[in-house]
């Protein structure tokens, strides 16, 4: 076979594996949409998983993980340590592999086979080897946008330092080019550091269930708190004017002098203000009248449409914490405006079975928002205990999902949107 042909179609069939390597990749972390990093992350995985790895010597295995790392750093999006953690595992697990053909496996082919049928079985194994990463990350079927905290990823940093250090030492201290005697003991090792950084792979996954399933009963916590909250609010004002009868008595028994403060007292009372009807469920309406009373005494304008005949087919708790928790944002979010300028819309839409909501609020000024103030596709929160905040755009995303709809985050010249629509088989219209 002609060398440039041979060398061409192995060039053409050597790009499988790094399409593979780089689709196992995106399974575990966002990569940036430009053609200049993207082909910079192609050049760094070509270069991985391709690199001879052999006892002894430790310059390419550096050179290697150290070139990858900065593939990683500039390519992906993320936190630092999730880009570090990532692209550590799957560099040393692929260098593992590779360590373990060119140094052992490779002693056992025999010599007469020649240069193609080498060539051939060194594409192979490195299409078994990246394929056998992708399955196993596959297996797990993460959520594109799962995230960990902070200490977890330092967790799983560590855990990486033990098998990377046996892989390390074998590269670094094993003999050169070592003999058959030790060939099964360093195979032994070699696939010890694979199958640990599988399972820490395995273990990201773990994680990042148990951490959702935390934050979820949390959110599922803070928006029952937040529904029985109102509720009780409710059965406040509907006492007090129960009690109405008590109150007029009280006025009749006062001096003169006494009786314009008692009933100026009473009016301005929460419980004597007129519940709104926006619709025909009466949990968006109590949860409208608190939030345009709120907005009134903050100075923002506050305009609703809402076309809603029925009550909603979906858990009360999750209406009140999806109305109340965008409201509570958008009001938030033009807090910083002036009087004048401070605005909200809402507009709500329910037909067979569909909730359609969109909110809109002014805003500071028009920024972008960038993947780096991003977390788990949400804006960072602004405030600086963000371990006690941020719950708001995390419920509505959990209830969006609950019901199998979608939620969106866009910018319109000085407007804030969140449109969400949510979905429910059993229609009541």
């Amino acid at each position: 076979m002609n060398n440039h042909f041979r060398m061409a179609l192995l060039l053409t069939l050597g790009m499988i594996p790094v399409g593979v390597f780089c689709r196992a990749l995106s399974c575990l972390i966002e990569i940036r949409r430009e053609w200049k990093r993207r082909l910079l992350l192609v050049t760094g995985s070509f270069l991985l998983i391709y690199m001879v790895i052999f006892t002894g010597d430790p310059v390419n295995f550096t050179c290697a993980i150290l070139f990858f790392l900065f593939c990683m750093w500039i390519v992906c999006n993320g936190t630092r340590l999730k880009r570090l953690t990532i692209g550590l595992m799957l560099a040393s697990t692929i260098l593992a592999l590779n360590g373990l053909f060119d140094s052992c496996i490779a002693y056992y082919l025999p010599d007469d086979w020649g240069e193609e049928l080498y060539d051939l079985q060194y594409l192979v194994f490195r299409l078994a080897s990246t394929l056998f990463l992708y399955l196993c990350i596959h297996h797990y079927r993460p959520e594109q946008d799962f995230e960990l905290s902070p200490s977890l990823w330092q967790l799983l940093l560590l855990l990486c330092i033990p098998p990377l250090g046996i892989v390390f030492s074998l590269v670094m201290f094993a003999p050169y080019n070592m003999a058959g005697a030790f060939i099964g003991l360093y195979s032994a090792l070699f696939l010890v550091a694979v199958f640990a950084f599988v399972g820490i792979i395995g273990a990201v996954f773990v994680l990042n269930r148990h951490q959702k399933l935390e934050r979820e009963n949390a959110l599922a916590s803070y928006n029952q708190k937040y529904y029985e909250a109102m509720e009780l609010q409710q059965f406040e004002i509907r006492r007090l004017k129960h009690d109405l009868a008590n109150h007029l008595q009280m006025i009749q028994s006062l001096p003169a002098a006494e009786k314009d403060s008692y009933i100026q007292q009473m009016i301005e009372n929460p419980a004597f203000e007129k519940v709104l009807v926006y619709s025909g469920d009466a949990t968006v309406n109590a949860v409208l009248t608190a939030k345009e009373r709120m907005m009134r005494q903050q100075g923002i304008s506050f305009c609703a449409k809402v076309d809603i005949p029925n009550e909603l087919p979906f858990e009360k708790p999750d209406i009140c914490a999806l109305f109340a928790n965008a409201l509570d944002n958008a009001a938030e979010g033009c807090a910083a405006l002036d009087t004048g300028r401070r605005q909200v819309e809402l507009t709500a839409r329910a037909a067979k079975g569909i909730l359609a909501l969109e909110i809109r609020n002014s805003f500071v000024e028009k920024q972008e928002i960038g993947a780096a103030q991003l977390i788990g596709g949400l804006p960072k929160t602004t405030k600086t205990d963000s371990a006690n905040h941020g719950f708001g755009l995390r419920s509505i995303q959990t209830i969006v999902k609950k019901y199998g709809g979608t939620m969106e985050l866009r910018q319109e010249n000085e407007w804030f949107c969140l449109f969400c629509y949510l979905t429910q088989e059993e229609s009541l219209y």
